[in-house]
């Protein structure tokens, strides 16, 4: 049935009325592509911090927590440039924001590496490459494929949302191996220069013409904060997206390599599981989007993020290559599961128009998790020697999550949203285009 429907989404896709480049038209797949492609090389650099903590750990002779602390502020700036951002594509479409995020990212890659110490990469990396990270992800693709398609958006948002994951399958692997070899530092300069030469000139063919939305806007950034934070849905949905980026990219992604190495795996080996997990996220991501097309976000949300307790729970006692494996299998089912689970949340207490401004307010609350988990992560590492205790928590939280979830379905919201009619900008409660 999930084969059936990505298939006639595909189809669908294939039909939207295209437009045209020099020399090629590009419809709805160009748009599908370009944003998969993007988020391949972007999402998937941005999905493997975890490779480069221990190199940098020994190249500048920091602790655990202070390099924790780099990726906590990189996930932070990542979050907070999404609502202006998101909102950009909003007004006008991905065309400018989405090529300009890969320049960005791509030259912060490239010139991080070249740094002498410590502050000065954290600097580099912050304010350059997590501002790259910040144009090509959820916020802009979600908005993206919201104003460019009536029908089948989760499943359309989750096949797009599989770039980064698939490129983390690759990357993980090939950036342990290259460390191995030829060290951090030329890896990492290596993946910036395939940016810059590889995915900037496709991202330029097939997302820079895009038309500009035909549908009036939303209402502004401040408006649509104040219209999220009235609503006790939305609320719940915010702190349930911070629960989830503090779970997994803020403990997972940043610390599972140094967790395998802990537990007698090597590094390499370790790189493998993190590249395992962008492997199940993909399916994960593509059932994420058939179920949100058909019982939206809510109960969905509910059992991603039980599923997601479990698996850390797994991971506090694996001692094991086979045992990290299992957890990969389990854990990426549920890692980027939520993305278009939330999308299709916001979308049933809002309306797709503003949806690229939500997703961007969202990913801000994901980011600060995400923060807040990598450097308490590393804190904790520090304090207690260890990670399992660490793990223990991140799976209580994700229980947190599920409850929090479990409350999302608030009548009196949704009613005040048709009684307010158009001024909020909302249309008919849908997800995905269908009605609920």
């Amino acid at each position: 049935m999930v084969a059936q429907n990505l298939a006639r989404a595909l189809i669908e896709a294939r039909a939207v009325r295209p437009y045209t480049i020099p020399s090629m038209r590009v419809g709805g797949l160009g748009l599908i592509s370009g944003a998969t492609l993007v988020l391949f090389g972007v999402g998937g650099l941005r999905q493997i911090f975890s490779v480069w903590v221990r190199p940098i750990e020994a190249d500048f002779g920091a602790d655990r927590a202070t390099v924790a602390g780099i990726a906590a502020l990189s996930y932070l700036m990542f979050g907070l440039g999404q609502p202006f951002l998101g909102r950009l594509v909003d007004l006008g479409g991905p065309r400018l924001v989405v090529p300009g995020a890969v320049l960005a990212a791509g030259l912060g890659a490239l010139l991080a590496p070249l740094t002498a110490a410590l502050w000065q990469f954290g600097l580099v990396f912050v304010l350059l490459t997590s501002v790259g990270y910040a144009g090509a992800a959820n916020a802009t693709i979600a908005a993206a494929v919201m104003q460019r398609f009536e029908r089948r958006r989760g499943l359309i948002f989750g096949l797009c949302s599989a770039g980064a994951p698939l490129g983390q399958l690759i990357l993980a692997p090939v950036a342990a191996v290259s460390i191995d070899g030829f060290g951090w530092r030329p890896t990492m300069a290596g993946f910036g220069v395939a940016l810059l030469l590889v995915v900037l000139p496709a991202a330029w063919m097939l997302l820079a013409r895009t038309p500009a939305p035909k549908r009036a806007s939303g209402p502004g950034l401040l408006t649509t904060l104040r219209l999220a934070f009235r609503r006790r849905a939305f609320v719940l949905l915010f702190g349930s997206y911070f629960l989830c980026g503090l779970t997994t990219l803020g403990v997972v992604h940043t610390h599972l390599v140094p967790y395998a190495v802990d537990v007698g795996v090597s590094a390499v080996a370790g790189a493998r599981v993190l590249g395992l997990v962008g492997l199940f996220d993909v399916i994960g991501l593509i059932v994420a989007g058939q179920a949100a097309d058909r019982w939206g976000g809510r109960l969905p949300l509910v059992v991603a993020f039980t599923v997601r307790a479990l698996s850390l729970l797994w991971l506090a006692t694996a001692t094991d290559e086979r045992a990290l494996v299992l957890f990969a299998l389990v854990f990426g089912l549920t890692d980027m599961a939520t993305i278009p689970l939330v999308a299709a949340a916001s979308a049933e207490i809002f309306g797709p128009r503003m949806i690229g401004a939500l997703m961007g307010i969202l990913v801000v609350a994901h980011q600060i998790g995400s923060a807040t988990g990598s450097y308490l992560a590393g804190v904790g590492y520090e304090l207690l020697g260890s990670y399992p205790t660490v793990m223990l928590a991140s799976a209580g939280l994700s229980l947190c999550a599920a409850l929090l979830s479990l409350n999302l379905e608030a009548r009196n919201e949704e009613q005040g949203m048709r009684n307010e009619g158009p001024a909020c900008c909302c249309g008919p409660r849908t997800v995905s285009g269908s009605s609920r």
